[in-house]
């Protein structure tokens, strides 16, 4: 993750919110609606006026961000998208391995959903974790199209408390950034509690670099997926556009105690606070084991995967009737060399798989899963296994900027 924070640190790009600080409960959930057939149903559409978190008025239920979704493991998930918009639509699901058929890749994997017209999502999420549903497009994101995706494990992991924040900085550029559709939230908090604080960049471009100050956060998992637990270098935590990262984080502080949660690199800003009210009592945590795991690869056949090399492409939208980028058998390891000569750092999203981020000196790989990086000037290598059938995205874009290109690649 250091590289996303040199990239960052280089394009000075983190520079907070000013706001007075307001208090709600989190995580802020609003509940969709559901139909008679059990699907949940989520309209886009303008955001109400005054609506907490509105940049250029649209929501998913009208407000920003939507509802959260929570559903447990091989439940399955059914959401009806009704496109009240003046343009067609779609739902990606960032980070899910889920069919490709609800993957929300427009042209590619389905239709686009035109204005009137309406989409039924359904899956069984294969993986436990923190996920994030957006409009495809990037400007459409960008308005406010955007919401949280929690997995829940099949047994409790040993926290009291589970909290989303939802990150977000509107267009690229913008300085705020919000936090659960607000500016600069305070969170509640009482001595002795174990918080799960689940972390979501919903930018569509801007990457983000954070601390929790005067606490001790422990990285259980990155972009939905466990990982050996470890305490970040430095306290700090970077994000990419779309990244996600869970932390378990003990509440060791005297009531009356206020703690930002920091974004930022030299210029460190507030973007919320733990505000510690009375009552609760020091106790005593061991170290947190590490999260049920999910069905990924134990291990991943470098040597016999199939090889490519992957440069990074100015604009370019993606040609669903075009070529793809390759074409690999179901259970086959791939492993891409992914080359940026582009000059400027690019956001790489993988669909419907998660990664090993390779070492740069051997065949070893980093001891986390990814779907979502940052790849600067030098060549990075990732390796999974093409387990799931069908025409996947590999999209990118540059960090903090309009813009991207999109290939595809198929699994047969």
């Amino acid at each position: 993750m250091s590289h996303l924070v040199e990239a960052i640190a280089r394009r000075r790009l983190l520079s907070g919110a000013g706001a007075a600080a307001v208090c709600f409960t989190v995580p802020r959930r609003l509940r969709a609606e559901t139909a008679s057939d059990g699907f949940r149903i989520l309209r886009a559409r303008p955001a109400a006026p005054g609506t907490e978190g509105q940049t250029s008025g649209w929501g998913y239920d009208g407000a920003v961000p939507g509802p959260a979704l929570r559903v447990k493991r091989g439940e399955e998930l059914r959401v009806r998208l009704v496109n009240e918009l003046p343009e067609p639509t779609t739902i990606h699901w960032h980070g899910l391995r889920l069919p490709n058929a609800m993957d929300g890749v427009p042209l590619l994997t389905q239709p686009p959903i035109a204005p009137g017209a309406s989409f039924d999502y359904r899956f069984r999420p294969p993986d436990a974790g923190t996920f994030l549903y957006h409009a495809y497009l990037a400007e459409q994101s960008e308005r406010g199209l955007y919401g949280a995706l929690t997995v829940e494990e099949p047994e409790p992991v040993g926290v009291d408390r589970d909290i989303v924040l939802l990150l977000a900085s509107g267009e690229p550029g913008g300085a705020a950034v919000r936090v659960n559709g607000a500016l600069r939230p305070d969170i509640a908090v009482k001595r002795g509690e174990r918080l799960r604080l689940r972390l979501i960049n919903a930018s569509a471009a801007r990457g983000l670099v954070l601390k929790l100050d005067a606490h001790v956060p422990w990285v259980m998992a990155l972009d939905g997926q466990p990982a050996e637990p470890f305490v970040a270098r430095d306290g700090r935590l970077g994000l990419a556009p779309g990244g996600r990262a869970d932390l378990f984080v003990d509440m060791i502080r005297a009531p009356g105690t206020i703690a930002p949660l920091l974004a930022g690199v030299r210029d460190e800003q507030a973007i919320a606070r733990l505000v510690y009210e009375s009552g609760g009592e020091a106790r005593t945590r061991s170290d947190p084991p590490a999260l049920p795991s999910n069905p990924l690869p134990a291990r991943i056949d470098l040597k016999g995967s199939l090889r490519v090399d992957l440069p990074l492409a100015g604009p370019k939208p993606i040609d669903p009737a075009g070529a793809p980028i390759f074409t690999v058998k179901r259970g086959r390891a791939v492993t891409l060399a992914i080359r940026n000569p582009t000059g400027q750092p690019q956001v790489v999203h993988l669909h419907g798989h998660s990664f090993r981020l390779l070492d740069r000196l051997d065949d070893g790989w980093k001891p986390y899963w990814l779907d979502t990086m940052v790849v600067g000037e030098q060549t990075e290598r990732i390796a999974f296994v093409a387990d799931n059938p069908g025409k996947w995205l590999i999209a990118s874009r540059p960090l903090e900027q309009r813009g991207g290109a999109a290939g595809w690649f198929a699994v047969t």
